[in-house]
């Protein structure tokens, strides 16, 4: 199949989407399950949660609610080190995505944690957001605790690589 992790650009942020399943697709390492109901071969009514919104495809242009989106889609290439080679990390803070409420803290202080690995829950708009864990190694501090509420971008807590 090939990567279909895609970099999409949108009112000037950067965000990671790659499809899960059907049903699934992952975004900045947030799961979500949105439905889609093609109205006719250009227009589709979008159902995330409790929200819902028409896109539409004219003239080649993608239109949110009757406003013309300006995105830019590309092909995910990872990260890549100054002498063109595979990067990794050593350590990386998680931040919160967005704003929400800490529903489930799954791992603990100095426990190893393998990449991609599901390590908290936040709730947001009513939906269950899985954080995963961006590299292997071990958690080395953890800020938040289960029923916090977060801002978007707060440090959640930080693994170094072991």
């Amino acid at each position: 199949m090939g990567n279909s992790k895609k970099r999409v650009s949108y009112h000037g942020r950067e965000f990671i989407i790659e499809p899960i399943d059907e049903n699934q697709i992952n975004i900045n390492g947030y799961v979500f399950a949105p439905k889609v109901v093609q109205h006719t071969e250009d227009r589709f009514k979008v159902t995330i949660g409790k929200y819902n919104f028409v896109l539409e495809n004219i003239d080649g242009k993608l239109y949110l609610e009757g406003e013309e989106v300006d995105i830019n889609i590309k092909p995910y290439i990872g990260n890549i080190g100054s002498n063109s080679h595979s990067f990794e990390l050593s350590k990386a803070s998680v931040q919160a995505p967005i704003p929400g409420k800490i529903l489930q803290v799954l791992v603990s202080p100095s426990e190893l944690v393998e990449k991609d690995q599901e390590i908290l829950i936040l709730e947001a708009m009513k939906m269950r957001n899985r954080i995963l864990a961006p590299i292997t190694g071990k958690i080395t501090e953890i800020f938040i605790s289960v029923g916090d509420v977060v801002a978007q971008d707060q440090i959640l807590l930080r693994i170094a690589k072991d």
